[in-house]
């Protein structure tokens, strides 16, 4: 059999594209791993609030931490002040 027919190049190819897509694969798992073990470790270090604590102090500070947009923030209070 004689290999000038292009058999081989494809066979390369193939080969090349699908290391390709493996590496392309681990970078992702990789970068999936860090960002769920950070996202994880900020949510662990936020203290839960206490059950007595009041709603808008509880919303007021999220908005201080960034946590909310304006528009949630004046969304969540209106309805909270709606509730009260």
């Amino acid at each position: 059999m004689h290999m000038t027919d292009g058999g081989m190049m494809w066979l390369g190819l193939l080969m090349m594209v699908l290391g390709l897509l493996i590496f392309a694969g681990i970078i992702l798992l990789a970068v999936w791993a860090v960002t769920r073990l950070t996202s994880s470790e900020r949510s662990r270090s936020s203290v839960p609030a206490s059950p007595a604590e009041d709603p808008l102090v509880i919303l007021q500070r999220r908005y201080a931490r960034g946590e909310i947009g304006r528009d949630d923030y004046e969304r969540i209070r209106s309805d909270l002040e709606r509730k009260a």
